[in-house]
């Protein structure tokens, strides 16, 4: 069947997670430069400036949401060149996951700094690479999730998840900080927790802005994911009988043996499960149309060469 724009569903779902493929990926890759640049900038800082040891820099919340962004950027890397090889971008559900988590963390940087910081001390809000690591780095990481097909509904357990590193951060600041304590080896009080307030009111306050934030990552994500899921459903029409259904999954086996090489080939069960679904089809009757239009492709390719 043809779209209004005479555009064939496949080659919409194609040029679509193509372009969002691309996003992704160009945001990862920006994300990995300007977080490794901003962290080498911070240690150095503290190594030159503040004459301390340079990994003292990662007693700071920021260091550590920009290298557990990196680290997430590292791991997502691969899955978006494939993405952008194969036209589907898809990530394992604990690789999404940690990707979730590692948005929510540098969000909560951006975040603060934006409501709180940049109203006290704007030098230290958006001073050289700090504008780098708390305003860039947040936008590109909450970009490219937000360009991932997840394939998932974030769940209220996910968005708590989503603070683990805030918490376990809080959690060693309170015993260095106030436990320890700097007069006996422990971390300075760098946030003067201490000194305005309490550990028993800030920690609980930090902690609900950190949940406030992975709620808002987590209710966006899945709003775009349901829109997505409506806007793939209307491709197809209502009147299509099953035996047109069954046509395009072969037409989808077709689209995924043309793009793709044969040893490195992904069914895309999503799409065959939302046509199913939307016609009251076992997925399992539209697996076998499929794997023909797959087998069909690859045959020409091999006669080809």
């Amino acid at each position: 069947m043809k779209t209004k724009n005479n555009t064939h569903p496949r080659e919409y779902l194609t040029l679509l997670l193509r372009r969002r493929s691309l996003i992704a990926l160009c945001c990862v890759i920006l994300t990995l430069i300007l977080a490794f640049y901003g962290i080498i900038e911070g240690v150095n800082k503290t190594t030159i400036v503040l004459h301390e040891n340079g990994f003292m820099s990662f007693i700071y919340y920021t260091m550590v949401s920009n290298a557990f962004a990196a680290l997430s950027a590292a791991f997502v890397f691969p899955f978006a060149v494939e993405g952008v090889r194969k036209k589907r971008f898809i990530l394992p559900k604990w690789v999404a996951l940690m990707h979730f988590t590692a948005t929510v963390t540098i969000a909560v940087t951006m975040v603060f700094v934006l409501a709180f910081m940049s109203w006290a001390s704007p030098d230290d809000a958006f001073g050289g690479s700090n504008f780098v690591t708390h305003v860039i780095c947040p936008l590109l990481i909450l970009v490219s999730f937000l360009q991932i097909e997840t394939g998932r509904l974030f769940t209220w357990g996910d968005r708590l998840i989503g603070i683990a590193v805030c918490f376990v951060y809080l959690a060693v600041y309170v015993i260095e900080v106030a436990i320890v304590g700097e007069a006996h080896g422990g971390w300075p009080d760098i946030y003067r927790v201490c000194e305005f307030t309490s550990p028993a009111l800030a920690i609980p306050a930090f902690l609900l802005l950190a949940f406030g934030v992975s709620t808002a990552v987590a209710l966006i994500s899945n709003h775009l994911t349901k829109k997505r899921m409506k806007r793939m459903f209307s491709l197809w029409s209502e009147e299509l009988e099953p035996i047109e259904v069954r046509i395009e999954a072969y037409g989808l086996g077709l689209m995924a043996a043309q793009r793709s090489d044969k040893n490195g080939i992904q069914i895309p069960y999503d799409i065959l499960t939302f046509l199913a679904k939307k016609y009251g089809m076992d997925p399992e009757d539209l697996m076998k149309p499929f794997m023909k239009g797959l087998m069909t492709e690859l045959k020409e390719r091999d006669d080809l060469l």
